[in-house]
């Protein structure tokens, strides 16, 4: 019999998933602190430079941490050996982690300590939806208003974490095209 065919993983992939997951968020937080304390995070609303700046470095961030745990999962836990699937999940796992974490945050943040966030995010939008569309500052309004609930903590949580899932999903599938090596049966 093969000693490969009893081998216990030291660490499952969802606790694998779960710390790749805390890091993540964690690593998020410390940036969304940053971005809002050095005003960076209005100025991401009307500069793509800076909006992109902050999605470059969580989507690295996600990516890294997504590889890491997936490499050590294969090396430490399953004696160098892990599918694309293993990838998939442990990258879908931890986005949605994340995904959850991170909408929580969200939530706490605008309703305790960026009180005025949304307000500011509207009214950017106002902005330029005047100067893009050229819309008048009464059709914009209505336009806003009818689109109230798309600027709520409640439909920002939501899409954070519909799209935590998403990178996270594409990242694990990277990953596990990166780190593919399974056993041959021969």
């Amino acid at each position: 019999m093969d000693s490969l065919d009893t081998f216990q993983p030291k660490k499952t992939l969802s606790q694998r998933a779960m710390t790749a997951a805390l890091i993540i968020t964690g690593v998020g937080i410390l940036v969304n602190l940053v971005f809002y304390i050095t005003g960076l995070d209005i100025e991401s609303l009307s500069n793509p430079a800076v909006s992109w700046l902050n999605r470059i470095i969580l989507i690295g961030v996600t990516y890294y941490l997504i590889h890491a745990g997936l490499k050590s999962h294969r090396d430490v836990d399953l004696g160098g050996y892990v599918s694309v699937g293993q990838g998939i999940s442990m990258g879908t796992l931890a986005g949605l982690i994340s995904g959850i974490l991170s909408a929580v945050w969200f939530f706490l943040f605008t309703t305790f300590i960026a009180t005025d966030m949304m307000d500011k995010i509207k009214e950017v939008s106002l902005q330029q939806m005047q100067e893009q569309s050229g819309q008048s500052a009464e059709q914009a309004e209505q336009a806003l208003e009818m689109m109230s609930f798309f600027f709520s903590p409640v439909f920002f949580a939501i899409i954070v974490v519909v799209f935590s899932i998403f990178f996270g999903f594409l990242c694990g599938l990277v990953a596990g095209l990166v780190l593919k090596k399974e056993k041959s049966y021969m």
